[in-house]
């Protein structure tokens, strides 16, 4: 027989749950404190090995420079090529220079005449093709048997003085570790000119195709490729010198992934706690009637006058603890609640401000409506009977829209438009937001944009978003719409905003949010008060 789940047993697998959920969250910055060690002992044997490289190749170009100091030297000689008081001259630039092998002359055919060592030639010998000419100087990076030894020379050469140098001298790099390797390879890849006795050949020229890889031999190998000179210097190390820093890495970062572990498990099991005891909190409150409403006044910037409040909802729990809107409205609309809770809203506006709009006809306060209520009429069908029994002017009760309503474009157009006929003026709030653009003002039949205060914070400053206020303004201006600012905390706020045409504003430089009571008091404060009069928001002509 089957066994039907009890709410025991449902709630026993619920916590199991979230205890394998916080494990696999303590886990996951354990598991990315040990990656990021890891990329971290890379990057700097990385960085030690691309060190020698770069000593390597600066030691080449040392050498190149050596030599070409010495062609220089050697331009500078007046007597006749190939005389004694030549070669003494050669001989002695040759020994003041450290890394010229030999010093000798070229005739037009590229022939050698002469040395600095061995004096005049019996049997000329012929330079081949160079490997690369430059505007000045030509270079053979092996160019053999022209000293009769059989050993390969890199030569620097002019039109008629060539300088022998020593392809050793080029990889001449001190080591702190015995197991690197460096090797010097042509520019394209195709011939080792110098090397370390352990550098193996195949895979110098292999690497120099596959730079910042692991190659067969386990070695790691970095390239750097000269500006100067047709050469690429080559550095390779075991790979298993990684652990060499690693170990050193993971004692830093994984106490760090243990922590943030640790902290995210408990975030997670406060969340889970949070969310799951709060929407049968908040039916309850809805139920018990425990909202409040808030009441944030809209000021007009060019008068410093209230001309309306938007009102926001507030939960107090029964032990005093105030719950954060930007918690329970979420939750509210993922639970459903979000319907009861607005029309909640609307019966507390009713009863705590009919009087004042029977009386301040300039007078508005604004609802908030959620995307579901955009979706269909249930709203206004509530909204219209409620306000004909308390004697309030349909149009001192304004519609704030968020642009999540727009998702559904057709639907909501119509919606819009009927709280319109039925005399209420629809804001858009948080504009800039979500999801609407220029294209979506142009179809919806609006009254008013509220800049939302992400962008208001930001006038006046470099950040990056600070050119979206300025943009929202000139979009609601383009479309004869009047524009509330969101979030003013600051009078250099206010007059950036009032001296671009925003016409309305709301903040705290203005007031808070105030319960019912202190809203009235504040209106009776109000040190210039305007003619009573039609103040509500509506598009200038």
């Amino acid at each position: 027989m089957l066994k039907l789940s009890t709410p025991g047993g449902l709630r026993h697998s619920f916590v199991v749950l979230v205890i394998l959920g916080a494990i696999a969250v303590a886990i996951v910055p354990v598991a990315i404190a040990t990656l990021v060690a890891e990329q971290r002992a890379e990057q700097k044997e990385y960085d030690a090995l691309n060190l020698y490289a770069q000593r390597g190749l600066a030691r080449v170009e040392v050498v190149f420079d050596n030599a070409r100091k010495a062609l220089v030297q050697m331009d500078g000689l007046t007597s006749e090529p190939c005389s004694d008081e030549y070669l003494f001259d050669m001989r002695r630039i040759a020994i003041n220079h450290r890394y010229v092998r030999d010093i000798m002359d070229l005739d037009k055919k590229r022939g050698v005449e002469c040395s600095a060592m061995l004096g005049h030639l019996q049997h000329e010998v012929i330079l081949g093709p160079e490997t690369w000419k430059g505007t000045r100087y030509r270079v053979w990076l092996q160019a053999k048997d022209l000293e009769r030894t059989g050993n390969p020379m890199m030569v620097v050469a002019t039109e008629k003085t060539a300088i022998l140098i020593d392809p050793e001298s080029l990889v001449d790099v001190i080591s702190d570790y015995a197991d690197l390797s460096l090797g010097v390879v042509n520019r394209d890849g195709t011939e080792v000119v110098a090397a370390w006795r352990n550098a193996n050949h195949v895979y110098l020229l292999r690497a120099f195709s596959h730079p910042s890889t692991n190659l067969e031999d386990g070695n790691y190998y970095v390239v750097a490729k000269s500006s100067v000179l047709p050469i690429a210097v080559v550095a390779g190390e075991p790979s298993v010198n990684l652990l060499r820093h690693w170990y050193g890495t993971l004692t830093i970062w994984l106490p760090v992934g243990v922590a943030c572990g640790l902290l995210a498990a408990a975030i997670l099991l406060w969340i889970v706690r949070r969310r799951f005891s709060l929407p049968g909190q908040l039916r309850d409150a809805i139920r018990r009637k425990q909202l409040q409403v808030h009441y944030q006044p809209i000021i007009e910037l060019g008068t410093g006058r209230c001309i309306g409040a938007e009102a926001l909802v507030r939960w107090r729990q029964a032990g005093g603890n105030l719950v954060r809107p930007d918690l329970f409205v979420p939750v509210a609309e993922e639970s459903g609640l979000i319907q009861p809770m607005t029309d909640e809203i609307l019966e507390i506006i009713c009863a705590e401000m009919a009087t004042l709009l029977q009386t301040r006809t300039d007078l508005y306060i604004s609802i908030n409506l959620a995307a579901i209520d955009l979706a269909s009429t249930r709203f206004l069908e509530l909204l219209t009977p409620k306000l004909a029994a308390f004697e309030i002017d349909p149009a001192q009760i304004c519609i704030e829209a968020t642009e999540r309503g727009f998702m559904h474009a057709e639907t909501a157009r119509s919606v819009i438009q009927a709280f319109r006929d039925a005399g209420h003026q629809v804001f858009i709030d948080d504009f800039g937001t979500g999801y609407s653009g220029l294209s979506y003002l142009q179809s919806f039949q609006v009254d008013a944009l509220k800049i939302d205060k992400s962008f208001i914070d930001t006038v006046g400053t470099e950040a990056v978003s600070a050119s979206v206020a300025p943009h929202i303004v000139e979009i609601g201006r383009s479309l004869n719409l009047k524009l509330v600012a969101e979030g003013i905390e600051t009078q250099a706020q206010a007059d950036w905003l009032a001296l671009r045409g925003v016409q309305y504003g709301q903040g705290w430089l203005f007031a808070r949010a105030l319960p019912a009571t202190e809203f009235l008091a504040f209106l009776g404060r109000e040190k210039t008060m305007a003619t009573p009069g039609d103040a509500r928001v509506t598009p200038e002509t």
